[in-house]
């Protein structure tokens, strides 16, 4: 196959993988009742299949085209940019450790769900911070958003225990579709 038409090959799965991504975003369920705000979607796995097919870059490149799809068409706010801006760091975590872990995610063994439980542990440390110090000021700032908790309250009962259990729930739903699809050659 030539250049060009691997070129095309690559641009046309960053784009499927970018649109599944995308409806999957919209698929979203609260999983803890006293933060309904906070809603697990399964976006990050079409983000993943990219990963180890296409690899990082093209990770990253449908996270960004997942990410502007849906600004685009849910509304150009400050408010969307900070949500977004939250996903990003969500999708980077999730494609740096399963990059780094690639060799266990393809070992078939259960040295496949370490790099589940790191990222929901890494996934759960970062975004509680980023949380405290970045993101809720701003959704307070910007919308005059009463929380009804103290940050930090917040942060330790909804912000930890979300990102903890999205971390392991997609995770683990990675690993078994990444087994079932039998992704040998990667």
């Amino acid at each position: 196959m030539s250049v060009n038409n691997q070129s095309i090959k690559r641009l046309v799965l960053i784009s499927i993988l970018a649109a599944i991504a995308y409806v999957l975003m919209f698929i979203a369920f609260p999983i803890l009742p006293f933060v309904s705000f906070l809603k697990l979607d399964f976006s990050d796995l079409p983000i993943l299949l990219g990963l180890f097919t296409l690899g990082p870059v093209a990770a990253l490149e449908i996270t960004v085209l997942k990410l502007f799809l849906y600004w685009l068409t849910t509304g150009f706010s400050v408010i969307q940019l900070v949500g977004l801006s939250s996903s990003l760091v969500v999708s980077a975590i999730f494609i740096g450790i399963y990059y780094f872990f690639r060799q266990d995610i393809q070992s078939k063994t259960f040295k496949q769900f370490i790099p589940v439980v790191i990222t929901a542990i890494v996934l759960m440390i970062v975004m509680s911070i980023l949380n405290y110090f970045v993101f809720l000021p701003l959704y307070i700032k910007l919308l005059g958003f009463d929380l009804g908790y103290s940050v930090s309250k917040l942060v330790l009962i909804g912000i930890a225990p979300f990102n903890l259990i999205k971390g392991l729930v997609e995770g683990i739903f990675f690993v078994l579709i990444f087994n079932r699809l039998k992704m040998k050659d990667l």
